[in-house]
């Protein structure tokens, strides 16, 4: 993964604006996770740090897209990212240092937050959990592998599991 990092310590009162669109922050976690997503337009992200006593306020928007498969026919389409976010993240406790944080700690004892985590994670947190490539899409036919989208196939429809088959009897009011 990309090594970015902004130290926090040293920045104003009322914060600074980020501008971040170096692809290497999200295709070398693409690459290195060997997910089957590829860039189709350039991410950019804007991001406002505010330093706090005892953390940071992050907020900003990521915008973008990527190209990966659908949940339901494999087949590849255009997923448009466009996300705004508004986190604060809490300096780590020293004492209990924790892997979840965005934080590097210095031997100075200054505090430096990991950038490209942060924006990998805000991409994640903007993908959907099962991406579609429609919501009308009709996937794939579970036995012969044809895309019910493109056309159809002389496969008999299932039955459902026999386990069941009691169930198909029952009539709702």
């Amino acid at each position: 993964m990309t090594d970015m990092y902004i130290e926090t310590t040293s920045l104003p009162v009322e914060g600074r604006e980020f501008c971040f669109e170096d692809q290497r922050i999200w295709v070398d976690p693409i690459n290195e996770f060997h997910l089957p997503y590829r860039i189709a337009d350039p991410f950019s992200a804007v991001l406002r740090i505010v330093p706090h006593a005892d953390g940071c306020t992050v907020e900003g928007s990521l915008r973008g897209s990527l190209a990966i498969p659908c949940g339901r026919c494999a087949e590849e389409f255009i997923l448009s990212v466009e996300t705004e976010f508004h986190e604060f993240e809490a300096f780590p406790d020293l004492a209990s240092r924790s892997d979840d944080a965005w934080w590097i700690i210095a031997k100075d004892g200054l505090y430096y937050l990991d950038v490209a985590g942060f924006l990998w994670e805000q991409l994640q947190l903007a993908h959907p959990d099962k991406p579609l490539c429609s919501l009308l899409c009709r996937g794939i036919c579970a036995q012969c592998g044809t895309n019910k989208n493109v056309g159809s196939c002389d496969c008999a429809p299932t039955t459902g599991d026999p386990r069941l088959a009691a169930l198909h009897s029952l009539k709702l009011s």
